[in-house]
């Protein structure tokens, strides 16, 4: 009897062992994604989207998931099961008894509202153009939401009889933008009334007229007015500023005031307190800066001053919420290659970190006397969590992929503090391959972060997965080089006219601290990344002094004469390189920081990737770097994507991504 049950033991232990595995390519493509949920105004429900990916139907479905948080705690409740529809942007009635949303179901975008009771379902909107977003007042007597308004003429309209004449007639920039041509559309907010939850279809277009779009918009409690961002600049104006504004508009006596004008830089996501007294925003002093420090800014409306608040808080501050009270502000900062959440008391101006640990808060809800958040970490996807308050803990909501994850073997993620080249202190991510052997040696991928100025937090990402690259059996060095935020502002703006300067060193200096190591294999090295990542993909093949055995870039800047021209947000280029290459002020980043000018020491195999829709960084730069490459006999591949930008987001088109760039890797590491 012993001997039996020893036996039957071990085989459970031998399939239990057997069940564990690394994560694969379409088990991670496979894991549900989770929104960022919407709170019942009593704190007590959350309802959030998830979306679960086709790769055969080569699309994702989005569902909505109701799910009870307070004292009687409940499973989610799946709310909608259509395939072929997406439902989102959920949002609560005051009272709790319905939720909005938006879905396609009548074959545009329209608001609908589910009796939360009944589950029965009514539309809200029904506009020729569709529903972008909506905000609902809080006595659900109005509607404030985005459409499209057709403003400019086509080609076919300008001349009827070429109907099948693709051509543009272009005379000034912002022509595209990321992956987008100009349709001729610019995105209104209209305001409408409510009527038994159905609403009125004459809605005023508080922008008629504007050949402008609007950005975040919030509505004030009693309704009756409503702030909004809006960068009402146009064609080459537009790309070289940033200057973006917070409007005021009362529907009573539809005047609108432009409350930051002051600002030259980005003023964005409005939002006001629960008392209706003050709004409060995010606003970037440096005009021309996209990646400034986001400061909070706050509008008294009983005195119409501004104020800085927490101006010597050294991070920029995202996803502002107000406590019941308006006594403090939530919001999330990147620290030390994380996110964050904090609280930001009024009066004092004191701000406390409420979060710890290595993970990324990613939006921010209000429950009762707790927050409600999504969060990630290198090996979890997006989940929903609370911190209590008046406890000071934890508590994990949502588990959508708690089955899909429960067999895979995790990766083992440690950070190093590597010496820079003038002395500073880099914090170094390495992610270990799943049972990780210290007495084995490792192939090692050095990653390269794009933005320039995106920090190498605890993401997780569907493309640049840390776990999954790890699971394929390699080490990842994954450096916050100089330009990164979380490390203060002077780390921050290092990068800006320095391309190829300290930023590269700081790489080198990672991998070399790696390569000392005794489980890393240093001949056998390569060095990835894309945008920021792909150009110092580009600038290391010529630079690295035999280093590497392989490099991939995706999307990456490779001739920096040639692309200035073509990117379409000349703001960038202006900020970061310091201006056109035909002003000599400014030869230093050409023909220093260029990756072309070093392709005569180019001897390294390098797998290009690009989009053809990528009109940040056009498809181009690419071609250009895998002509180099064949030209001079080295080994290469171009993978190209006809239909995807700068990005990679259509689920084959994933799946191919994830095969090729892990069979290079085989190739050539």
């Amino acid at each position: 009897m012993k001997k039996t049950f020893l036996t039957v033991l071990t085989l459970i232990i031998t399939l239990l062992a057997q069940a564990q595995h690394p994560l694969g390519i379409e088990e991670m493509l496979h894991l549900k994604r989770v929104g960022a949920p919407a709170v019942s105004a009593d704190g007590n429900a959350i309802c959030y989207v998830v979306e679960t990916v086709s790769i055969e139907n080569n699309k994702g479905s989005k569902d909505l998931f109701l799910q009870s948080i307070g004292k009687q705690k409940s499973e989610p409740i799946q709310l909608t099961n259509t395939p072929d529809i997406n439902e989102n942007s959920p949002c609560f009635n005051n009272k709790g008894s319905h939720i909005y949303f938006i879905s396609a179901e009548s074959g545009s975008p329209q608001v609908w509202v589910m009796d939360i009771n009944t589950k029965s379902i009514s539309q809200v909107t029904n506009f020729e153009n569709g529903v972008g977003s909506f905000l609902i007042s809080k006595d659900e007597n109005y509607l404030y939401f985005t459409a499209d308004v057709r403003m400019e003429k086509s080609v076919n309209e300008i001349y009827p009889d070429a109907p099948k004449s693709e051509a543009r007639i272009i005379d000034d920039l912002m022509y595209r933008h990321w992956d987008s041509w100009d349709d001729y559309n610019y995105t209104h907010l209209f305001f409408t009334k409510l009527n038994n939850r159905v609403a009125d279809a004459n809605a005023t277009d508080l922008m008629e007229g504007e050949p402008f779009d609007v950005g975040g918009f919030d509505v004030s409690p009693d309704g009756k007015s409503v702030a909004y961002s809006c960068k009402k600049l146009k064609g080459k104006e537009f790309a070289l500023s940033t200057n973006t504004d917070i409007y005021y508009y009362q529907t009573e006596s539809k005047q609108v005031k432009n409350l930051s004008q002051s600002n030259l830089g980005y003023d964005l996501n409005p939002k006001f307190s629960n008392s209706g007294k003050y709004l409060v925003w995010g606003s970037m002093k440096t005009a021309g800066f996209e990646s400034d420090k986001t400061n909070i800014l706050m509008y008294d409306f009983a005195n119409s001053k501004l104020n800085y608040l927490a101006p010597d808080f050294p991070e920029g501050a995202s996803n502002l919420t107000w406590s019941n009270d308006d006594k403090e502000i939530y919001f999330i900062a990147t620290t030390k290659a994380t996110y964050q959440i904090y609280s930001l008391n009024i009066a004092s101006g004191k701000v406390n970190q409420i979060t710890q640990g290595d993970h990324d808060c990613k939006s921010i809800g209000l429950g009762n006397k707790s927050i409600i958040y999504t969060k990630t970490t290198m090996m979890l996807p997006v989940e929903i969590y609370s911190w209590d308050l008046i406890k000071s803990g934890e508590t994990q909501l949502s588990f959508v992929n708690k089955a899909a994850l429960q067999n895979i073997i995790p990766s083992k993620v440690e950070k190093r503090m590597v010496k820079t080249t003038d002395g500073k202190e880099m914090l170094v991510w390495h992610i270990l391959p799943p049972n990780f052997d210290p007495s084995k040696k490792y192939p090692t991928l050095l990653y390269c972060q794009g933005g320039p100025q995106s920090p190498v937090s605890c993401f997780y990402s569907f493309r640049w997965n840390f776990q999954l690259m790890a699971a394929q059996g390699y080490i990842i060095v994954a450096p916050n080089r100089r330009g990164l935020p979380g490390f203060g502002q002077e780390w921050n703006d290092q990068i800006s006219g320095d391309w190829g300067g300290q930023a590269m060193k700081d790489y080198l200096s990672a991998i070399d601290d790696a390569s000392n190591l005794p489980y890393v294999d240093k001949t056998r090295l390569g060095a990835v990344g894309a945008s920021y990542g792909g150009y110092s993909v580009y600038w290391l093949a010529g630079n690295h002094n035999k280093r590497f055995k392989t490099f991939i870039a995706h999307c990456g800047l490779f001739n920096l004469e040639s692309w200035y021209t073509s990117t379409e947000e000349m703001f960038f280029a202006n900020h970061d390189i310091g201006g056109p290459y035909w002003n000599s002020t400014y030869n230093n980043a050409y023909n220093q920081f260029s990756p072309h000018r070093f392709v005569k020491n180019w001897d390294t195999p390098i797998m290009v990737i690009h989009g053809e829709k990528d009109f940040r960084v056009p498809i181009g730069e690419g071609m250009q770097a895998f002509g180099v490459a064949q030209l001079k006999n080295i080994k290469s591949r171009f993978l190209y994507f006809p239909d995807e930008g700068h990005w990679v987001v259509k689920p084959q088109n994933s799946l191919v991504w994830h095969r090729e760039f892990y069979r290079w890797l085989k190739e050539t590491l």
